[in-house]
This record gives C-alpha cells, sequence and structure tokens, in this order.
C-alpha cells in the first residue's frame, strides 16, 4: 500500500526523492517498535534507486583546509570532529559529555541514535580528541554549543556560504563522512575495519570506498613481466608481504592536514 502511494503521489519526482520518502516512512516504523508499539516486524519498502550508482563525494586536503578556515569557530569544530570521527551530523549535535571518556579516548552512541539500531563505540584520534578539548566547559552537558546553548544544526545558511566562498560545489554535508571514509581507504585501512568503524551493517555500504586503495593488489599485478619492457626487474621472492584481503598495509593511518588547525578564533 505504501508503496503504491508514493508511486502515485510522487509520480513527476526522482527515484532518488521517492528513496527519501521510503526512508522516513521506514524511520517512523522504527521508532514506533522501539518505543513498545505492537510492531512485530517493519515491513519491507520498494527502493526505486536498486542498483544505481551510489555517489561518493569527498573532499581533498587543500578544500578542508580552506573550508576550516572560512567556518565560524563553532562549526569548524563539528566539521573538524566529523572529519575525524565519521560521525553523523546528528549523533554529533546531540553528543553530550557523559558519553565522552577523554582517558579512554572514547565515544559512545547509544543504540537508539544510530542508523542500523547497534550502540556504536567510536575510538576518538589525536584530532578528536584535540576538538574536545576546546570544547570543554563550554557547556555543562552537550559538546557542541553556540552561545552558551546546544548547536541545534550545523547544515545552515552559513555552512553553504562557506562552501560557496570556497568554490566547492556539489557537496552536501553527509560528504564530511564519505570524505572521512575515503581518507581512511586511500591509506590502505581495510574496508573490514572501516565497516565496524563506521557503523556499518552491510559490507555492500562499505564497498564504495574499497577502489581508493589497491594496495593489497600490487603483487598480484606485478606477476605479470614483460621481459626487455621495463627499466628494472623485481625477482619473485623480494615481493612484498602480502596484507590482509581488504587491504591492509603497515602504514600508520594520519590524518595530516587538520591537526593543527586553530579552533580558537
Amino acid at each position: 500500500m505504501i508503496d503504491g502511494i508514493v508511486s502515485r503521489q510522487l509520480a513527476r519526482r526522482s527515484d532518488r526523492t521517492k528513496d527519501l520518502y521510503v526512508a522516513l516512512i521506514r524511520a517512523i516504523f522504527r521508532e514506533a517498535q522501539r518505543e513498545g508499539e505492537r510492531l512485530e516486524h517493519i515491513p519491507a519498502f520498494r527502493t526505486c534507486t536498486r542498483g544505481s550508482k551510489v555517489r561518493v563525494r569527498f573532499l581533498t586536503q587543500d578544500q578542508t583546509k580552506a573550508l576550516l578556515a572560512e567556518l565560524p569557530a563553532h562549526q569548524a569544530a563539528v566539521v573538524l570532529f566529523a572529519l575525524a570521527t565519521g560521525l553523523r551530523q546528528g549523533n554529533i549535535l546531540a553528543l553530550t559529555w557523559d558519553r565522552v571518556d577523554m582517558t579512554r579516548r572514547i565515544a559512545t552512541i547509544e543504540h537508539r541514535d544510530t542508523k542500523n539500531g547497534d550502540a556504536l563505540g567510536v575510538p576518538l584520534n589525536d584530532v578528536a580528541i584535540g576538538v574536545l578539548a576546546k570544547e570543554r566547559g563550554k557547556h555543562d552537558s552537550h559538546v557542541f554549543t553556540f552561545w552558551g546553548a546546544p548547536l541545534r544544526n550545523a547544515n545552515n545558511r552559513a555552512w553553504r556560504a562557506t562552501l560557496k566562498a570556497c568554490r566547492i560545489e556539489n557537496f552536501r554535508w553527509h560528504d564530511l563522512r564519505h570524505t572521512w571514509a575515503t581518507w581512511l581507504r586511500q591509506n590502505d585501512v581495510p574496508t573490514w575495519v572501516l565497516q565496524e568503524l563506521g557503523g556499518w551493517k552491510s559490507a555492500t555500504m562499505v564497498r564504495r570506498y574499497a577502489h581508493m586503495s589497491v594496495k593489497h593488489l600490487q603483487p598480484y599485478a606485478d606477476q605479470l613481466i614483460f621481459e626487455g619492457q621495463t627499466g628494472h626487474s623485481r625477482r619473485r621472492e623480494e615481493m612484498p608481504r602480502q596484507g590482509h584481503k581488504s587491504g591492509h598495509s603497515d602504514s600508520p593511518v594520519r590524518l595530516k592536514l587538520v591537526a593543527g588547525t586553530d579552533l580558537s578564533r
């Protein structure tokens, strides 16, 4: 019945728009189930964009530097924390100090606040810890604030104006999460690790980032040798040790660009 209503009422809208409405309806059912309503299961809804290409848009290091430099300080802090943790905007703005353990370097997102319904432990790297240290003491409960009150929205006019000023086009706030995931894959973080860090239930969602690192495939590509066509050769026994099948390497993961960002403005 719901599929029919969506098809009829949104006949002239794009498949993407239809799926947004379906996602909203699904979220309402999920919330009702969590609140104890008599729902044994959530019905399956037809999606219109199944099989289409997934959009992955991410920032370069230079674009990120420019964006952080132009944003108001309170918004730059939120963006920097998003880039450091991969958390969604809602989870960041709702983050309270009782969910943060600076000593153990972990933030906890309760199951009712995650998209997949499972609690999520978020490891806090040096960049995230630096942001939290600057925000500490500004509010009794909430981490991110503006003029002494909890920040309610980061995807606002100032955000869009800053994107325009930095000449960053076709970029949504949620793409900060794509940027976080892309940077980790570019540093050879395995997809299975990325899946756990991001709280994705399905490995399919993480496959969109798989092509960002091919270091684990390099030894196999090097097996193809054309005699006399290269300036150097490498014996098979000198091949580098294989990493994890999903792209592991011994090099450390770094968020190089943002660690020294000044948010004291």
